[in-house]
């Protein structure tokens, strides 16, 4: 779609755009009918408005048609609840935004997939994790309880941090099942990093506690996802990895958003068996 299709769709539309961000009494009225049919004392009691306020605020709804009226109870219309899953949307996106602020300020975004960005909304119960003057590994250290602590990993490295083979190697020998892509260069210093590293490697994936992928391709984006967490850091503007911050999050959306993003790396990826 051209963005001048956009742009003369928001001529159509932007009186019901105005009409719902300007009010937070609409909005939040939306929202809770989100969950089901409610009472004006059950709307008063979720949202905290005084019960004349709400019916204004129904009346007004009502006449768009978005908040129907049976009985005692109101409930959003069908097209009511497509308005209300967009408004959760976006203010779980905005949520996001502001927290993942300081982490995307003058850091790279382009090697995340446009429908990931666009449910961005899904990190909104996530923390970001920064190291300090006190703790200069803080962020590190992080990762390596997260990924100690779980019995499922996925991840994707452009990074090689010396003690991670020697780690991932303990954990795949406690029979931790471990899903790796490594871009070309890591799995090389991966490999150089022992004497026996490829060695290693083919006995992991021989036993079947390892899957390994490769990918031809510099990525500006670094992540695990695990049963647990998501873990997740960015390359600065400059093309250096930045070792300061990172996001985490144990939300199942969170989880589930990590899981799509290794996947939609992994189908462009080429499994290792080291089979000649």
């Amino acid at each position: 779609m051209h963005i001048t299709d956009i742009l003369n769709f928001y001529e159509e539309v932007k009186d019901d755009i105005k009409s719902q961000s300007t009010s937070s009494v609409r909005t939040k009225i939306m929202i809770s009918l989100s969950e089901g049919p409610k009472k004006t004392k059950d709307l008063r009691e979720l949202t905290g408005i005084p019960a004349s306020t709400i019916l204004h605020g129904i009346n007004e709804l009502e006449k768009q048609e978005l908040v129907i009226k049976e009985g005692d109870n109101f409930f959003l219309s069908e097209i009511g609840k497509i308005m209300a899953l967009k408004l959760i949307d976006t203010i779980r996106a905005s949520v996001s935004l502001k927290k993942l602020q300081r982490l995307l300020f003058n850091h790279e975004i382009r090697d995340i997939p446009h429908d990931l960005l666009m449910d961005i909304g899904h990190l909104s119960n996530s923390q970001l994790i920064e190291a300090d003057n006190i703790d200069i590994f803080k962020v590190h250290g992080t990762h390596l309880e997260i990924v100690l602590d779980s019995k499922k990993i996925r991840g994707i490295s452009p990074i090689f941090y010396p003690n991670y083979p020697e780690t991932f190697k303990k954990i795949i020998e406690s029979d931790i099942k471990v899903e790796l892509i490594l871009t070309s260069d890591v799995l090389k210093k991966t490999m150089q990093s022992t004497d026996s590293g490829e060695k290693d490697l083919k006995k992991l994936i021989e036993k079947g506690n390892l899957t390994l992928w490769t990918l031809d391709k510099d990525i500006k984006v670094a992540f695990t996802v695990t049963d647990k967490f998501m873990t997740m850091g960015f390359f600065s503007v400059n093309g250096m990895y930045d070792p300061t911050r990172n996001l985490v999050s144990n939300d199942s959306d969170a989880l589930s958003w990590g899981n799509r993003l290794f996947e939609y790396y992994c189908r462009q990826a080429d499994k290792i068996n080291f089979e000649k």
